[in-house]
């Protein structure tokens, strides 16, 4: 019974905010916190994953605060990798951010010549003829 109420709960949140996913969740969040068989509803399929995680991250040892941080040396790593490290901290100067390509040397277009204007203006001219004709 829960389930079905879960399912039918989610399909109003859904229908409320327009099938917008972000916006459902929200509103699903919202009345969970004063209805104890919609949330039970929506956990009881994932329970015991949840029961079995809480038990595994309870018996591990806590884990350091803080990672090591690895230092290498350019020699170690090649060339390559000094250039991965290096884009990675966001050192690339003037060649872009992270993942981006490298901007090359691209130089404002000049003004077009008197020729291609006035065959733009030919090819201009000739669809508004065209146009014309057709509307009559």
């Amino acid at each position: 019974m829960s389930r079905e109420y879960a399912m039918s709960r989610v399909k109003d949140a859904l229908e409320k905010s327009d099938d917008n996913h972000l916006k459902a969740q929200r509103l699903l969040f919202s009345w969970i916190e004063k209805d104890n068989t919609l949330l039970l509803g929506l956990v009881a399929p994932h329970i015991n994953g949840i029961i079995a995680h809480a038990i595994t991250h309870a018996t591990q040892p806590e884990k350091a605060a803080a990672s090591k941080k690895i230092n290498l040396k350019d020699q170690e790593t090649g060339e390559f990798g000094g250039a991965l490290l290096e884009s990675l901290r966001g050192g690339r100067g003037d060649t872009g951010a992270f993942g981006e390509a490298a901007p090359r040397g691209v130089s404002k277009p000049g003004k077009a010549s008197k020729a291609h204007v006035d065959a733009i203006n030919t090819l201009v001219n000739a669809t508004k003829k065209k146009d014309k004709k057709t509307k009559k």
